[in-house]
């Protein structure tokens, strides 16, 4: 019944929020361009509708160019969760109040978001952490708007402006699995902890460490790493040497353990890049992490190097074989847009290189001709454009892709090394043997099939889906022509018969053949006046 009640009282609140911003921004556009009024709307609905948009700001294959700068500017309008609502978090959580588990505990938060908020604690040895507690009841509130959201799905892509323009179903898809992984705090941990043990052996890069034994699926604890932000950091007088320590030591964080464990964080905003003495940096919150496999890290270390000798045939085939081409592309066009975009982004005064604008320029790009790219290559787009600007701001004049270039090239270079680990070795080795074991019983059996006439050639094709939908609207013309011929010839026979019941002077049955035969034929012509495929 309580469930049920709150689905009804969210139904309410989502109806008055649409009310009062005027229900026809769907149906049409207002005063206020559509996009704002989405954003301002989003920010009313609360957590779910704010984390989608932040998501979509980094989608510009989901949502519009325009939408993308209006989710940018999402505020979250969050209050303070209270005392006797954090002590229910722990209760239900960890079984104990947060006096219980910690020598101290500030009920009031150092940091407030949609999600959750962040509290200072003190362990029972001594040691000083930061705890951050998920909102109460958030994944009920999510988990209700989801379903909301896929229940009236249809009637947003069917008749409203934002459907005209979106895929509503995909949006959904993509933000319920981003959001689940967000909400798991165990999810959250474990990425911590493998940046923690990527940087362990590097003084310049710090990551807290977790405490697992206070860490639940709501409840994240993690050492207290302190450091001043980017805008306090602007403030002092640095050299052009001690600069330039900082912002390499900052694009070294994010970049190398993409190349050498396929990880980059995905969201390495200012309040998350912290700047400690001694060229020191600190990285925090892993809520959202990219992941690459082997196959698209050297794609990535390729593409970098590319851009830097502005070697534009390379980005082109680099870009085809990154993404998945959905449309016939025109090689020209392609060429000439890859071709502007890495001018435009080598036009700058200081810097080299606007890198960030490379990528989301690649990627602006690729959407524009069809090339459907993989998820997580704009969350990387993200993470560019955001470092390269903290970059910039530290040092100016540094040039960001002499900086990551050795990363990419050395990656590279690993790459032809065979591994000469003891592990690596004996696995290579069993697979060299099993392959010399079996590769003449595999000779036999084809000379044996080939003898037989049981040869199989089996042909897999990429990317030729437009080339099977050409092939199949073709062939369901042709046999729809070959109808429409025969009923046209068969009532001509029948006209010329003379036979059979007469209409004004001619045969019943072969006027209604001209007659329907003739309507069929305007209908296919108009068909494909109107689909633009008259050709």
């Amino acid at each position: 019944m309580t469930r049920k009640y709150r689905k009804v009282s969210r139904y309410r609140e989502i109806t008055g929020i649409l009310v009062r911003h005027g229900f026809g921004y769907l149906i049409k556009p207002q005063k206020r361009s559509l996009p704002q009024r989405v954003r301002m709307v989003f920010e009313d609905l609360g957590p779910t509708f704010v984390k989608m948009g932040q998501l979509l700001s980094a989608r510009p294959d989901l949502v519009p160019r325009d939408y993308v700068e209006e989710f940018s500017r999402l505020q979250d309008k969050v209050e303070e969760v209270s005392e006797p609502e954090i002590r229910a978090q722990f209760i239900g959580e960890m079984g104990k109040a947060p006096e219980e588990i910690f020598l101290d505990f500030n009920y009031r938060p150092l940091a407030s978001a949609s999600i959750g908020q962040v509290h200072e604690a003190v362990l029972p040895d001594g040691a000083e952490v930061v705890v951050k507690v998920q909102r109460p009841h958030l994944k009920q509130l999510i988990g209700g708007d989801i379903k909301i959201l896929k229940r009236f799905a249809g009637i947003l892509q069917k008749r409203t402006v934002l459907g005209q323009v979106c895929d509503i179903y995909e949006i959904i898809d993509v933000f319920e699995r981003q959001i689940h992984k967000e909400l798991d705090y165990l999810t959250e941990a474990v990425n911590t902890e493998a940046f923690y043990r990527e940087f362990s052996d590097e003084e310049n890069v710090i990551v807290p460490r977790i405490f697992s034994d206070y860490t639940t699926r709501e409840i994240l604890t993690m050492e207290f790493v302190r450091g001043i932000r980017v805008e306090e950091f602007e403030e002092h007088n640095y050299s052009y040497d001690e600069s330039s320590r900082y912002s390499g030591n900052m694009l070294l964080s994010i970049y190398r353990p993409l190349f050498e464990r396929g990880i980059f964080h995905g969201d390495p905003h200012p309040g998350n890049v912290l700047f400690q003495d001694n060229f020191r940096i600190v990285l925090i919150d892993f809520g959202i992490v990219g992941r690459f496999d082997r196959c698209y890290r050297r794609l990535v270390a390729e593409l970098l190097i590319a851009l830097g000798d502005r070697d534009v045939p390379a980005v082109m085939n680099i870009i085809m074989e990154t993404g998945r081409t959905t449309k016939r592309i025109h090689q020209q066009h392609f060429f000439e847009d890859v071709s502007e975009i890495v001018e435009k982004a080598n036009g700058v005064t200081r810097g080299g290189i606007a890198l960030g604008q490379l990528i989301n320029g690649m990627l602006a790009i690729s959407i524009e001709h069809g090339i459907k790219m993989p998820d997580n290559l704009f969350i990387l787009g993200k993470t560019v454009m955001i470092s390269e600007d903290m970059a910039r701001r530290i040092c100016p004049e540094l040039d960001i892709i002499e900086v990551i270039r050795p990363i990419a090239a050395d990656y590279l270079k690993e790459t032809l090394r065979p591994g000469l680990d003891n592990g690596s070795v004996y696995r290579q080795l069993s697979n060299a043997a099993e392959g010399m074991m079996t590769f003449p019983g595999d000779v036999c059996k084809a000379v044996k099939n080939f003898a037989n006439n049981d040869t199989r050639i089996t042909f897999y094709h990429r990317n030729l889906n437009w080339l099977y939908d050409m092939l199949d609207i073709s062939s369901s013309r042709i046999a729809f022509g070959l109808i429409l011929a025969a009923l046209m010839v068969g009532s001509a026979l029948i006209m010329h018969t003379g036979k059979g019941p007469l209409l004004w002077g001619y045969p019943v049955l072969g006027t209604l053949g001209f007659v329907f035969s003739g309507l069929l034929g305007i209908m296919v012509l108009v068909s494909m006046l109107r689909s633009g495929r008259l050709r």
